[in-house]
């Protein structure tokens, strides 16, 4: 279980004190502990590293994984560890399912009588599938595998991140994906309960038809 980002990382001065201001704090609710653990965890595929937990720890237990002391190494497996054991690794979406989805994006768009882009990608942002209609435009391209980046990385639908788009910590995220965390309508999580396997991200149309389009694929999934 990897990251496609730097994920913060809960460490020994953690253990036994399982203070729980951090979990208050957390944008993406990627900080759980078991009532058998004796501390609390963060899920390095959720986490969006945007250090809200680490500026109020109260014992300092908080780093980003490349600034994880050296005795405390061990803790960055611990914390993925701890999810493996969890919740289990859940397989993306299958490419056939992939390309049935971008059909039925594109169907959708046809009744809509626009031309889109439609991008299918793992749990992890990482691209399976990309479908471009004839008469789409170039630039729905990236735009449309952003969105599903953007969704599979927050794991919500990104017409939500739009009202938290101005804040610090998301401008960071901005930055430090390159431009490829966009707050734009038109991108959705793929959810196999209880897992989310992907998203999916349309570019084309308006903001309501980039749902639609998106909606319909995702219905597709699960068809």
């Amino acid at each position: 279980m990897t990251s496609q980002f730097s994920t913060y990382v809960i460490t020994q001065p953690c253990v036994g004190v399982k203070d729980a201001t951090c979990l208050e704090v957390c944008p993406v609710d990627c900080i759980h502990s078991t009532d058998d653990d004796d501390q609390y965890f963060i899920d390095p595929e959720m986490c969006i590293a945007c250090e809200q937990c680490a500026l109020v720890c109260p014992v300092e237990a908080i780093f980003l994984d490349i600034d994880v002391p050296e005795k405390w190494q061990n803790f960055i497996d611990r914390n993925a560890d701890f999810y493996r054991r969890t919740k289990g690794e859940p397989m993306p979406v299958p490419i056939d399912r992939a390309i049935t989805m971008i059909q039925a994006g594109h169907a959708k768009a046809r009744e809509l009588d626009i031309a889109v882009s439609v991008a299918v990608v793992d749990e992890g942002g990482r691209l399976i599938a990309f479908g471009r209609m004839d008469q789409a435009r170039p630039m729905s391209v990236d735009i449309a595998v952003n969105k599903a980046y953007t969704a599979a990385t927050f794991q919500v639908p990104t017409a939500q991140l739009t009202a938290t788009a101005s804040q610090s910590w998301f401008q960071s995220m901005i930055v430090s994906s390159q431009g490829k965390v966009i707050a734009v309508a038109g991108g959705l999580p793929v959810l196999d309960s209880p897992n989310i396997v992907g998203a999916v991200g349309v570019s084309g149309g308006t903001d309501d038809q980039d749902v639609e389009c998106c909606r319909a694929a995702v219905a597709a999934y699960g068809a």
